[in-house]
């Protein structure tokens, strides 16, 4: 081989080895600097979803060590979809799981428990939170998730339509309802003050404004350690007694097929709604059109109660390493902009933001925030779904007059014995 052409293949030679040494330090300085990444699915698929996604990004921009994905589906088919997820060993690192739904994914394992991630140096203090909102996490004896809000049933109702019938204080402001009485003699004013098509009340969802009446009563659909539904008790038959009277015998409410209740009280149609918090967005919507305001659910029987659900930050059971880390860091820092997500129609969770001005100066949250002492939350068991779905006949029955309240929950009270009884037979986890 001639000198120049030794030159030439020593030249080749080092420039293939500066070339490897590029390479290899470009992909060790990839993989040293790749972020961790963490999928978040959510049933977030309104307005509150763009506040969420909001809050992704920026979690994202302020952790380029972490990039978090968030995917959104309809609730309907959200917890389809996590179940068969979780059945197949994909579950993503972080999901929202609303705290009456949660015994169903701890009963298939596959959830993390989060008791060693909370205290004054973890992810939250659990001290932060209303004790019975902190405890709609627990099932058996260890807590599942961090409560992110809380969402109460309240009232709402039209200023115009009180002025106009006369419900005023001694300044001449609108003066919502605090108690029986006072509800069912505003409702006998409102009925017709806006045409004969309007009405002072009407149902929204049943099943919130239906539990509602039960947990004022005194009742609940199951006994305490959830052995046995008490669905048809004497307690829960008189408030759904007291319930279709409204309808049935009063005619101080239409009947639930006859009138679309929450579009209703948007075109000024319906002076007091009981709904939740959640649709405060549409109710900003009207852009000034429609002159409301928010309240307590008044006290209807024996105590106060407000039905409330939680969504709840849940990590995927198997999580270690670097990604429970990353998600324990993400966690806490949605639980931290909780006043942001509370802007999109929710109510804090943490006492601390709640004490806060920006808190004071969100008027529909502030009001129903004050329910949180006495928030019932619907009863935890993994067969939640399919004992709704009887509850919710059964209650609609009796609204609509096809049966008497005795008989709707006697039979539902029949069906849910039998999906208890098929759930406690079955030692695997089914969707």
């Amino acid at each position: 081989m001639t000198y120049r052409l030794r030159l030439l293949a020593i030249l080749h030679l080092a420039l293939s080895l500066c070339i490897l040494s590029v390479t290899s330090c470009d992909r060790s300085s990839s993989t040293v600097h790749s972020p961790v990444k963490l999928r978040f699915w959510n049933g977030f698929t309104g307005p509150d979803g763009r506040t969420m996604l909001a809050l992704v990004k920026q979690f994202n921009e302020s952790n380029p060590d972490i990039y978090v994905t968030m995917q959104r589906m309809d609730w309907g088919l959200y917890y389809n979809k996590l179940f068969v997820a979780g059945i197949g060993g994909r579950a993503p690192e972080v999901f929202v799981v609303h705290a009456d739904s949660l015994a169903r994914f701890t009963r298939a394992n596959f959830v993390r428990p989060v008791d060693d991630l909370v205290g004054k140096n973890g992810i939250v203090d659990p001290s932060d939170f209303d004790e019975n909102v902190w405890h709609a996490t627990e099932r058996d004896g260890k807590h599942w998730a961090v409560p992110l809000d809380i969402h109460l049933l309240g009232m709402f109702y039209n200023r115009a339509m009180f002025r106009k019938a006369g419900i005023v204080d001694a300044k001449g402001e609108p003066k919502p309802p605090t108690n029986r009485e006072e509800f069912i003699d505003d409702l006998r004013k409102l009925k017709g003050i806006n045409g004969p098509d309007s009405w002072g009340f009407v149902y929204t969802w049943q099943r919130t404004n239906v539990y509602t009446a039960i947990r004022q009563n005194g009742g609940d659909m199951f006994n305490a350690d959830h052995t046995k539904t008490t669905i048809n008790s004497p307690q829960n038959v008189e408030a759904l007694q007291w319930c279709a009277d409204l309808v049935l015998k009063e005619k101080l409410a239409p009947a639930p097929q006859d009138f679309d209740a929450w579009v209703g009280f948007l075109q000024g149609k319906v002076g007091i709604a009981f709904e939740g918090i959640y649709m405060l967005p549409d109710l900003r919507k009207q852009d000034g059109k429609l002159d409301y305001a928010a309240a307590p659910v008044p006290l209807l029987f024996k105590q106060p109660a407000a039905w409330a659900n939680s969504h709840s930050l849940c990590l995927r059971a198997n999580l270690s390493g670097p990604e429970l880390e990353a998600a324990k860091r993400f966690v806490k820092f949605l639980s931290d902009h909780t006043l942001d997500w509370a802007a999109a129609g929710q109510i804090p969770v943490r006492k601390s933001l709640r004490a806060s001005e920006r808190f004071q100066h969100m008027n529909e949250q502030r009001e129903f925030a004050k329910e949180i002492p006495y928030a019932a939350y619907f009863p935890a068991v993994p067969y939640n779904f399919e004992y709704m779905t009887e509850y919710e006949y059964g209650i609609e029955k009796a609204l609509r007059g096809s049966q008497t309240p005795q008989q709707a929950l006697d039979s539902a009270a029949v069906k849910i014995t039998r999906i208890m009884n098929r759930f406690n037979g079955d030692s695997g986890a089914t969707p």
